[in-house]
């Protein structure tokens, strides 16, 4: 992978992760108000694993989708297109369900997005703040429906290190240490992904 797809990745992943920190819900009128008033030592509030799942899932589509230009352009796509499975170690067949997965969840969403802009284009009335919460549930409720999913098509060992890389992927170093060692725990004797052991 060039150094210029290395930084549009790293670059993608913060703007996803920026995006779901600042503003969690689709419809959500009022500014994210801080946890600490000034003078008090702030705590990281964690972002939702559902969250990481969704920012790792549309990630995972990006890149497939540009590796597919690449192709088209008789450019080699594949760097682009298996550098999050290769971080993990995982197979093709491993790896299969992430790639189903990233592809539902992308049209879904995309989906639910267009639904949210035709509410907010049409002007604010009385039932489009109840029309865009409806559509932040939809879209937790999908991200969810593919978590579940994806519990269904790995194998245990291999959905506790995938959700220990998500953690060390996106927020390696916000994460609170009991929840990392929690996760991290519950897999000992089971060997991570190279990308998230030290």
């Amino acid at each position: 992978m060039s150094r210029k797809s290395r930084h549009a990745l790293v670059l993608f992943g913060f703007m996803l992760t920026t995006c779901s920190l600042l503003r969690p819900a689709m419809g959500q009128t009022k500014p994210v108000q801080p946890q600490a008033s000034f003078g008090k030592s702030s705590q990281f509030r964690p972002v939702p694993l559902g969250h990481l799942y969704w920012h790792f899932l549309i990630l995972q589509n990006y890149l497939d989708t540009k590796s597919v230009e690449l192709d088209s352009e008789k450019r080699d796509g594949n760097g682009l297109r298996s550098n999050l499975q290769k971080q993990l170690g995982w197979s093709d067949e491993d790896y299969a369900s992430i790639r189903t997965s990233s592809v539902r969840l992308t049209a879904k969403l995309k989906d639910l997005d267009a639904q949210a802009a035709a509410i907010k284009a049409a002007g604010e009335s009385s039932s489009s703040h109840e029309q865009l919460q409806t559509l932040t549930v939809q879209r937790e409720t999908s991200i969810n429906s593919e978590i579940t999913f994806l519990k269904r098509s790995l194998p245990p060992d291999k959905m506790q290190a995938f959700e220990i890389f998500l953690i060390q992927f996106f927020v390696p170093k916000y994460v609170p240490l009991q929840s990392s060692s929690a996760i991290k725990s519950s897999v000992a004797g089971q060997s991570a992904p190279a990308a998230v052991q030290k």
